[in-house]
């Protein structure tokens, strides 16, 4: 990514000047909070709808919002076409920090223990409760209250019933729903 590299360029390049013309400790500090912050905020844009250089545009949008108090998602199931690209807009209005994933067919089950292990783990929050296994095709970062996380994703094209969970720590059980791919 040719803007990615250039903007770290910038950025070093940024930091140096202040050091250089004598700015003072605290002032780096900011100026480089500055910085980091605006590339994170560059970087997540990058995290949905983006391939490449190019915009991916979604044939179809579907919003699942996360019931207040319940642990449960608004829909239990929803149905899409094998291969078309589709945006899930997850919305978490809830107090609990929440998140959404989906699966490979017939997999909830090992999903949902992966996620167990990583609650028990001190960098799992880090990892975002979301187990680095092959079953897990698509994943959204854990939601505060209010948030809103734009998930682009490319339907597999083998039609089946793929399972959709949050796994933050005691939800996998209850909080899950079926996307069904069909032809």
């Amino acid at each position: 990514m040719i803007v990615h590299d250039s903007l770290i360029t910038l950025v070093i390049n940024f930091v140096l000047n202040i050091k250089i013309k004598g700015m003072n400790r605290v002032c780096l500090y900011v100026a480089m909070f500055t910085v980091s912050i605006s590339l994170i905020a560059f970087n997540m844009s990058f995290a949905s709808g983006i391939s490449g250089d190019r915009v991916v545009a979604a044939e179809e949008v579907i919003t699942i919002k996360v019931v207040v108090g319940e642990m449960r998602f608004d829909k239990a199931k929803f149905s899409v076409k094998a291969g078309t690209t589709v945006k899930v807009v997850v919305e978490n209005p809830d107090f609990m920090q929440h998140n959404f994933l989906i699966a490979k067919p017939g997999t909830l089950e090992k999903v949902g223990s992966a996620a167990d292990v990583l609650a028990g783990m001190a960098n799992g929050a880090e990892l975002q409760y979301v187990p680095k296994i092959p079953e897990v095709l698509y994943s959204t970062p854990l939601l505060n209250q209010g948030d809103k996380f734009e998930l682009t994703v490319k339907v597999p094209a083998i039609p089946g019933d793929y399972p959709f969970v949050c796994t933050f720590p005691g939800h996998w059980r209850i909080m899950h729903g079926i996307m069904t791919v069909t032809k």
